[in-house]
């Protein structure tokens, strides 16, 4: 992934246009993913002729409506180098576009994205299978296509050109067809109309109709509709007043737009949609009582997903996810305000598993309820009015202790020496080389004799304390055993301080254990530059049987026969060293 953003960052400073930047990305990507070996003859060439080879190779796999030509100046060479050796999937170039987009805020791109994590959910929520028709009818840059299966029938209205021409090279590299991709404006010339005033005025000839599409009341229905509607955009409502898709919804505000796409999409609803709408369309307002009231009498309303705050950046509303479908007699609420992992200024949505479970099996627990149509208030339709919820800290396996609620204290290692406050001090640097492979850390080293004081004594390790990488795939981990000497951890190193050595050894246990490990890995990704953050692992739960007081023998018992191993591979690294050393040149 650095090198995909290293790549985007070289391009971005020769390309005046982002969107420009992004396209010419993911036609790089394209010719990754289809003809690799060109980037490595690039590698041998002169810049002219990498430049040249480059531009050569892209044009015969784009199409030429859609070629973005990279700026001259670039050297091609430097993006071979950065591209060569890179494993592209669509799924982590959609996180490409997730960090580019939503995470650094200052390309000012978020508008026109989904979070990664929320395409994700909107895409499984959506269950889409090869064949069907699926409609967006504010596709943007298209991100969302990269988690879409392939064998579909896309269809999609958009407003800006620029982004639509992102959206369609996305939809190549995923080898769907963008021909009914439309720029167009979807209150003054809805594109998908089956009339006869709409075929005259070419907006669908009939040559572009699929027969899998159905049409019905002059609009054609699509199998599955996916919205994430720009709210930035000011909707013209003085259009509607005329339209009969609006006739039965009441007065709409414009500054509501995503009221605005869901009545809109509901004339092409065939199976199912899932819509990304704010908190304030689902209560209050007697504007939106009108909507809320039709869908609630037609039985339309399938679920409501009520999301966790600040995950989407420089947006203060709260959101939820609203599924749509036909005949429903009861409505799923699933309060997920809780599901979120911190990430930098931001959240992330997390457990998109869990919640598409109580989504698919319709279940009730904590953090969802069943609720029959006639129990259900208009007035407000928010999933927590509805749920009786857990504290909003609380995370979804309720027999698990998290770190933080077991009084574990994380701190990070510092760098305690080298600076103008230096004094004489004897202790060791602790480093991950330290690390004894399993089994209690206890001898380190790097001894050094001199240091700030004030720091030594104030982040000074002891004995029982858990160490963790700071950074990494896999997680590396250690527990310090009675240690007597002053020792510190530098910087790449997380402190993990249990209230107790029982408490202490339960944690080791289980991050040592598959399970935990797994989870440590998990916590690794959910941060762009694989730094681990030490809000979202206060979060993460250590199951409750190796925290309970019966559990400390086992775990003493598990300590002395990892010790043993450790002793064991130790020998055997000392032998493996004792090896390397011979010199057979003496011995002549």
């Amino acid at each position: 992934m650095q090198n995909l953003l290293k790549c985007f960052e070289y391009l971005k400073s020769y390309h005046a246009d982002m969107l420009d930047t992004i396209g010419v990305m993911i036609e790089l990507f394209t010719l990754q993913s289809r003809n690799k070996s060109a980037f490595d003859t690039m590698l041998t060439c002169d810049k002219p002729s990498a430049y040249a080879m480059l531009v050569c190779e892209l044009r015969a796999i784009i199409k030429p409506a859609l070629f973005i030509e990279p700026n001259p100046k670039i050297n091609a060479r430097k993006i071979a180098r950065l591209l060569s050796s890179a494993q592209l999937s669509q799924g982590k170039i959609e996180q490409f576009l997730h960090i580019i987009t939503q995470k650094k805020t200052a390309n000012k791109l978020y508008f026109y994205s989904t979070p990664y994590e929320i395409n994700q959910l909107l895409v499984g929520i959506l269950d889409i299978k090869a064949g069907e028709s699926v409609y967006n009818p504010c596709y943007g840059m298209g991100s969302v296509f990269l988690s879409l299966v392939s064998g579909i029938k896309l269809y999609g209205e958009e407003l800006d050109s620029k982004l639509s021409h992102i959206a369609k090279l996305i939809a190549a590299y995923c080898a769907l067809e963008s021909k009914h991709l439309y720029v167009n404006d979807i209150l003054a010339h809805p594109m998908f109309r089956i009339d006869s005033q709409s075929m005259d005025s070419g907006n669908v000839a009939s040559t572009d109709i699929d027969s899998g599409v159905a049409m019905g009341s002059g609009y054609m229905r699509f199998d599955k509709i996916l919205c994430n509607p720009p709210l930035n955009a000011h909707m013209g409502t003085e259009l509607l007043k005329d339209d009969k898709r609006f006739k039965d919804t009441g007065e709409l505000i414009k500054t509501y737009p995503e009221l605005v796409f869901l009545v809109h999409s509901l004339a092409h609803l065939g199976k199912r949609g899932v819509f990304i709408v704010r908190n304030q369309t689902l209560m209050k307002s007697s504007r939106q009582q009108r909507l809320r009231e039709r869908l609630c009498q037609e039985g339309m309303i399938e679920a409501i997903i009520e999301l966790p705050k600040n995950i989407f950046p420089h947006q203060s509303h709260d959101f939820s996810l609203l599924v749509i479908s036909h005949n429903n007699k009861q409505i799923l609420h699933i309060d997920a305000r809780s599901f979120y992992a911190k990430d930098g200024k931001y959240n992330r949505l997390i457990h998109i598993d869990e919640i598409l479970r109580l989504y698919k099996q319709k279940s009730i627990s904590t953090h969802s309820s069943l609720t029959p149509l006639a129990q259900i208030h208009p007035q407000d339709l928010r999933a927590h009015t509805y749920v009786c919820a857990a504290p909003s800290t609380r995370a979804p396996e309720s027999s698990a202790n998290t770190l933080a609620g077991l009084g574990v204290e994380i701190f990070r290692g510092q760098r305690i020496y080298g600076s103008g406050h230096d004094e004489m001090i004897e202790f060791f640097d602790i480093g991950i080389v330290d690390f004894a492979p399993c089994g209690y850390t206890e001898h380190f080293q790097t001894k050094k004799h001199a240091g700030n004081i004030a720091k030594i004594h104030k982040y000074h390790v002891r004995s029982y304390d858990i160490l963790l990488s700071l950074r990494g795939v896999a997680p590396k981990l250690a527990i310090l055993g009675k240690i007597s000497d002053t020792c510190v951890v530098n910087a790449g190193i997380l402190v993990l301080r249990a209230p107790s050595s029982h408490i202490a050894l339960g944690v080791y246990g289980y991050l040592f254990s598959h399970a935990g490990e797994k989870a440590l890995a998990n916590l690794y990704k959910l941060s762009a530059d694989g730094a681990i953050n030490p809000q979202n692992l206060a979060r993460i739960s250590i199951p409750a049987a190796y925290t309970q007081r019966s559990s400390l023998a086992a775990l003493e018992a598990m300590m002395r026969e990892l010790n043993a191993l450790r002793d064991e591979m130790q020998a055997q690294q000392r032998r493996i060293h004792a090896l390397k050393s011979l010199d057979l040149e003496s011995t002549r």
